[in-house]
């Protein structure tokens, strides 16, 4: 592997545990009293930017190194149902990934007065971003045992 796939590896990799990162301080912080919005909207905007980048930087890696290399070392090994099973579910979950942080960043922004005022909405973004959060975390773990299966 060169430089260039490496720091793509990595970069998806930190990426994404970013996005984790900074939805887990909004749920977090959509939880208090007193929600503070600028925190909210700071860390869906961060998210957002995380799982793009994440999306864009493990996409090249796949296609330029994962698919030509590791995926056929897999597929002969013993755990072939790795990347058949867990992988195959990574890469098309991940497509609805940044969707859904989009999505909670457009109600962050633009229901701002109405997620203060209703308890209802605050907790159906809470379940929004609690469902996001495991989705990233699923998806980071798939990530770990294709990683593992590949010198199995």
């Amino acid at each position: 592997m060169n430089d260039v796939n490496i720091f793509f590896l990595v970069a998806h990799i930190f990426l994404g545990t970013l996005g984790i990162i900074f939805l887990t301080a909004y749920l977090l912080s959509i939880f208090k009293k007193e929600a503070d919005f600028k925190w909210l909207k700071i860390n869906s905007s961060l998210a957002l930017l995380s799982f793009v980048a994440s999306w864009i930087t493990g996409g090249y890696y796949y296609t330029s190194y994962y698919g030509k290399s590791v995926k056929p070392i897999i597929l002969k090994g013993e755990f072939s149902w790795v990347h058949s099973v867990l992988m195959e579910t990574k890469e098309h979950v991940f497509l609805v990934l940044p969707f859904l942080t989009l999505t909670l960043f457009a109600v962050t922004y633009l229901g701002q007065p109405d997620i203060k005022k209703d308890k209802k909405l605050s907790l159906a973004v809470a379940g929004l971003c609690f469902t996001t959060v495991s989705v990233a975390l699923a998806i980071m773990l798939f990530g770990i045992a294709v990683s593992g299966a590949v010198g199995k």
